[in-house]
């Protein structure tokens, strides 16, 4: 069995390097877009005339719920980031 030193247990450095934690950061900020493009065409389908044949209210929904989770997991990565 390995014994893990103190230092180790202790390490307040980042794991990623500068570059990968801002390839992370422009992740999060390029799904935070489309979440914000889903929000949009699911309050366009919101509010769509009932005359379609498809449930468009419903669809909707699912896309402003879509782009709700996006949001918050990329409010958790930014976070992480911190």
């Amino acid at each position: 069995m390995v014994k893990r030193t103190s230092a180790v247990r202790r390490r307040k450095t980042p794991l990623a390097t500068p570059d990968r934690l801002d390839r992370v950061q422009n992740a999060s900020w390029e799904l935070g877009a489309i979440s914000e493009c889903l929000a949009a065409i699911g309050r366009d389908l919101e509010l769509a005339p009932s005359a379609q044949k498809l449930p468009a209210g419903g669809t909707g929904n699912a896309l402003n719920w879509l782009a709700t989770e996006i949001d918050r997991r990329c409010a958790l990565i930014d976070e992480a980031l911190l």
